[in-house]
């Protein structure tokens, strides 16, 4: 143990507070999974260090016949009312229904409605273009930032459910009880509301240079009438 924090029993290195040391090491630690968002903690932590979540008993894992796209691991499969969570105990991925995400999220977000939890910042966001595969259906995922600007980069398969590498899940479930994605609802409604009367605008800008052209036109057309009847009459002069 160093400085107060425990190492890994296999490969000596420092346990993080997810009770992991590195993804490729295959020790055995003692650790204890979150029921709120099943993020692995150290033995004797009270609360879970991503999401604030009481610990207590933690959830059962099932068998799953899909295995990890980053390192080909078996997932475990956490079972829940609105859906599945996979978890790769080798690299800490974890793949997500859609429904029990949704249900995941609302429930912290009204949570930290009640106690307002600041969030916590990530340690890197990486923006670069990674191509993650769907451990389902191996189509590539499409990478987004989560709400626009969470700084949370996750991918996204339509049918199968969302991708969080190690860690992204609980700062996306802070996020959500910090009030981000009550600010980043907020912040989209401002956004339309000011692209819309932009474009008012811009239409209100055209339809008065309309009108000006318009005018300008008839009165040059009006111009160009007198000169002809102008140049008539001087004819109809010279002729006579």
């Amino acid at each position: 143990m160093l400085a107060g924090r425990p190492t890994c029993p296999r490969c000596g290195l420092l346990i993080d507070a997810e009770g992991r040391c590195y993804p490729g090491c295959t020790g055995p630690l003692a650790t204890v999974r979150c029921g709120g968002c099943y993020l692995l903690n150290l033995p004797d932590a009270e609360r879970c260090d991503g999401c604030g979540h009481e610990l207590g008993l933690e959830p059962i894992a099932e068998p799953d016949a899909l295995r990890c796209s980053d390192c080909d691991e078996p997932f475990s499969a956490f079972r829940a009312a609105t859906g599945l969570l996979r978890d790769c105990g080798r690299c800490g991925g974890q793949l997500v229904d859609h429904a029990l995400l949704r249900d995941l999220l609302e429930r912290r977000e009204s949570y930290g409605a009640s106690a307002p939890r600041p969030p916590r910042r990530p340690e890197h966001v990486d923006f670069r273009v990674r191509y993650v595969r769907c451990p389902a259906c191996r189509q590539p995922m499409n990478r987004k930032n989560f709400a626009g600007k969470s700084g949370i980069i996750v991918d996204i398969c339509r049918e199968h459910g969302t991708w969080f590498d190690r860690g992204e899940l609980p700062q996306l479930l802070a996020f959500a009880a910090s009030g981000g994605i009550a600010r980043a609802r907020q912040q989209q409604i401002e956004d339309e509301e000011r692209s819309r009367r932009q474009a008012e605008i811009a239409r209100d800008t055209a339809k008065r240079a309309s009108v000006v052209v318009t005018a300008s036109t008839w009165e040059a057309r009006r111009a160009r009438g007198d000169a002809v009847k102008e140049l008539l009459e001087l004819l109809w002069q010279i002729t006579r």
